[in-house]
Order: structure tokens, then C-alpha cells, then sequence
């Protein structure tokens, strides 16, 4: 017994058709329009009925019994307005008044143009448009405003999108602008460590604390460039406790000699804050032979912790800030290939080494609870800043969505926001963005593998940090 569904006729699926339009087809569109035409041309089909000279079918008369309403007069297209010429009630003042006074002046350059670019195939085809051809056909009124609704809306979305992202830009910007640090914590008599801070958001975030009065050590690579900037600190915040300190972290000798140097001229130290980093860069190992992106990234920073780790206990209550990013969600920790010999891609090598920073803050603030001395996470955001050099695209990427991205003042705000906020006093184990707890991917929250993160990266460092 076959269903109801199967019993039911199937319709068949609707048909499209698409044409374009010659440039007589547009003038009689306009002429139409214009003029107030009552009644278009014939339909194709009733002009095969008149040239065989059959009467076009009636259309049936309504329920009720009325009768339809007859033109008083055979309908007429007036192309000009004549003096006498009488138009019929409702109909021709009010097409015409309402097309003529919206659409004229539009219909009309869309004449001229198509008239311009369609010429000469109007003339091959026979349409009309050349001298001694027959006029073209007049076109109804109900084809005419189909096309012109096709070419209206084209031309409102073409409007109206750039309309609506300029108004809607402000919103834009202040959501891409994310959180600000509404802290005002004074930091006189404080020793702040930060590296990478000769530029982007390492740079405002030293140009904040300077300006809160505290002692800030820039830890930089290119000493030219950090030197430029801690001048321009000191000169706009008027602190002149800004120092420079060569720091390379892709060179274990250079981090040692640092904290030496470091632990022999300061005798305090409160906030450390893990900052530079590398990203995308083409596969290189550094001067132990790891990895570039796992060496500086996460190694380098691991070995200045710890070499600093009894000065930030002595100072208590103290804190270490790492960057991390939110590309750590596509992370991993291939142990079996930790420096990529076997299997490199630049992007998942910056992940693996953002993911290893969220480990090693999760395992450090364990080890470290009942010292007062605490470690957060965060992500700064999608900074406009010199991190992309390494790759071509997307440097072009970055200038192109601009727009999109942060500043560096404004990626900074998580990294100040986390340093100096009084209601992190006790938080710890912790990753931010936006200067609030974000989400952390399940790997970031996997113990275990922070744990033997922890037991690899301290043998292949050759210290014991129990």
C-alpha cells in the first residue's frame, strides 16, 4: 500500500532563467516606465495568437458575478506631455508621477550607458537600433520593474555595506580593543624585569610601569634598539630608573651571564615578566641546538626563571607574568620530536611553543604555592607589531587588517593588567586575555604533561629544579 506522500503528485523543481537585457529592451523599459504606460505589449504568446488571427483567450469573470472592469478607450503610451491629451483616471498620474520622480533620473543614465556600450549589437541583431531597422519591441511593465529591482538591489548592497561598516567602525574598534587596565597601583620602590621590551607591547608595557615610578629593567637582544628605547621612556615619563641589560635567549650562556650580572647589581626583584618570543620563523636551531620557536619561546624564559626564582622569593610578595598566546589551543607536545627534525611546520611550532608557556605557568604556580611569589598567563591579543617579520604573507596580512588588530598599547593592558592589580594579589596558575580568566584549551590543563614538560625541558637545560 503506497503512503500518502507517495500518493501525492511530485512538482517539479523551479526553473531559472537568466538573460541580459540589449539596450532597446532597456530604452523601452524606460519608456515604459516613464510615460506611465496602464498596459504593456503583448506576451509572447499572445502575439503568436494575433499573427494567426485568434482572439487571446478571456480571463474568466470574477466570483459573484461582477463583471471586470473595461478601459474606456484603447490604451495609449504617452511620450511627451500634450496639451488636451486626457489620461486616464488613476492610472497614468499615478505611474507616472511615482516612477517618473524616483526612478527618471537613474533609468536614464542606465539608457545612455547601455545605449553606448550595446550599440553596435543592436545593430547586428536587428533590434532595432540602427537607421531602416524596425523599432524594437516594447517591454511590459512587470518585466521592466523585475530588472530594475535586480539592478536596485545590487546597487543598495554596493551602498550600503561601506555605509554600515563606517557607522558600525567605532563599535568594531572598541571590541578589538578588548580590556583596559583600570588599575592605578603605584610601583615606587619596585625592580621589574621584562624582556623583549625594545619594542611592541614588551615596550608599552615598560613605558607603563616606568610611568607607575618603577625600576625596570629592559632585557633585550639588539641593545642599539632597546637603548633608543628606554630614551624615549625616560623622556616621557620623566623616570630615569629605565635600564638596559643585553639578554639573548636563544643562547643559554647569554641568559646565564645575564642573571649573574643581574643577582650581583639588584637586590631585589618583584615582578618578572616573560615577554619576548619569536614566531614563524624559518626552521633554525639556536646556539644549544634547540629549536628556535621551543628555545626562545619557552626554554629561554624556563632558565631566566629559574635562575631569578630566589631573588623573586626573597622579595615577596613577587609575581612572574608569562605571554603566551591563544594559539596555543592548536598545540602539542611532541616529545618524540621536540625541535621538528623529523616534521617542521613554522605555524605549529609557534602553537607547540605557546601551549608549553600555559604548561609551565600551570606547573610552576603548583610548585610555588605558600612563597607568595605567583605566575598567570595571558594573551595579548592579535597585535599590530614586529612579531610576523619572518613571514612575507603575513606581514602583508597584518597591514592589510589593520583595522582588526590591536595596537601595541592596546595588547599590553593584559600583561599590566596582570602585574600590578591589586586583586591578583593571591591568583595564581592562572591565563588571561582581555584582562579577565579565559578559557584554556584541555591540553593546557593536562598535569601530566606539564609535569613531564617540566622533568624534559630541566634535562635538556642540565639543571635540577625540584
Amino acid at each position: 500500500m503506497r503512503t500518502c506522500a507517495e500518493r501525492l503528485p511530485r512538482r517539479p523543481p523551479p526553473r531559472f532563467r537568466f538573460r541580459c537585457f540589449s539596450a532597446c529592451e532597456l530604452g523601452s523599459a524606460v519608456r515604459a516606465a516613464l510615460s506611465g504606460c496602464p498596459e504593456g505589449p503583448a506576451l509572447p504568446g499572445q502575439k503568436k495568437q494575433q499573427a494567426a488571427g485568434v482572439a487571446p483567450a478571456s480571463r474568466p469573470p470574477p466570483p459573484g458575478g461582477a463583471q471586470p472592469r473595461q478601459a474606456a478607450g484603447p490604451a495609449r503610451c504617452l511620450t511627451r506631455e500634450e496639451p488636451g491629451a486626457a489620461a486616464p483616471l488613476g492610472q497614468t498620474t499615478a505611474r507616472a508621477g511615482a516612477v517618473r520622480g524616483l526612478c527618471g533620473g537613474a533609468l536614464r543614465g542606465c539608457l545612455l550607458l547601455a545605449g553606448r556600450a550595446q550599440g553596435s549589437r543592436g545593430v547586428a541583431e536587428g533590434t532595432g537600433a540602427g537607421p531602416g531597422l524596425p523599432p524594437a519591441p516594447a517591454m511590459s511593465m512587470e518585466r521592466a520593474a523585475g530588472m530594475f529591482t535586480c539592478w536596485g538591489a545590487a546597487l543598495g548592497a554596493a551602498v550600503s555595506v561601506p555605509v554600515l561598516f563606517l557607522v558600525a567602525a567605532p563599535y568594531i574598534r572598541r571590541y578589538v580593543a578588548g580590556g583596559q587596565c583600570k588599575s592605578t597601583a603605584k610601583l615606587d620602590g619596585k625592580v621589574v624585569v621584562i624582556t623583549g621590551a625594545n619594542t611592541g607591547i614588551g615596550k608599552e608595557t615598560a613605558r607603563d610601569l616606568a610611568r607607575r615610578g618603577a625600576r625596570v629593567i629592559v632585557a633585550c637582544r639588539d641593545i642599539t634598539k632597546a637603548e633608543a628605547a628606554a630614551s624615549e621612556i625616560r623622556a616621557e615619563t620623566g623616570n630615569q630608573q629605565v635600564i638596559v641589560k643585553k639578554l639573548d635567549l636563544a643562547d643559554t650562556k647569554s641568559i646565564r651571564a645575564f642573571a649573574e650580572k643581574f643577582l650581583a647589581e639588584e637586590k631585589e626583584l618583584h615582578i618578572l615578566i616573560n615577554n619576548a618570543g619569536v614566531m614563524l620563523c624559518p626552521y633554525s636551531k639556536t646556539a644549544d641546538g634547540f629549536e628556535m620557536h621551543l628555545g626562545v619561546n619557552h626554554l629561554g624564559h624556563f632558565l631566566l626563571t629559574f635562575l631569578l626564582l630566589e631573588r623573586l622569593k626573597q622579595s615577596a610578595p613577587a609575581r612572574i607574568v608569562n605571554v603566551s598566546s591563544l594559539a596555543h589551543h592548536g598545540g602539542r607536545i611532541r616529545f618524540h620530536d621536540l625541535h621538528g627534525e623529523k616534521c617542521y611546520n613554522r605555524g605549529l611550532a609557534y602553537c607547540h611553543s605557546k601551549l608549553a608557556n600555559v604548561l609551565f605557568t600551570r606547573e610552576l604556580a603548583r610548585r610555588l604555592q605558600g612563597t607568595k611569589v605567583t605566575a598567570n598567563a595571558l594573551h595579548p591579543g592579535s597585535v599590530h607589531s614586529e612579531l610576523v617579520r619572518h613571514s612575507f604573507v603575513m606581514t602583508w596580512l597584518w597591514k592589510i587588517f589593520s583595522f582588526f588588530l590591536k595596537t601595541p598599547w592596546e595588547g599590553a593592558q593584559t600583561s599590566i593588567y596582570c602585574a600590578v592589580a591589586e586583586e591578583l594579589d593571591s591568583v595564581t596558575g592562572q591565563y588571561f586575555s582581555d584582562c579577565q580568566p579565559a578559557y584554556v584549551s584541555s591540553w593546557g590543563r593536562d598535569d601530566e604533561t606539564a609535569k613531564k614538560l617540566w622533568s624534559v625541558s630541566c634535562k635538556l637545560l642540565g639543571i635540577q629544579w625540584d
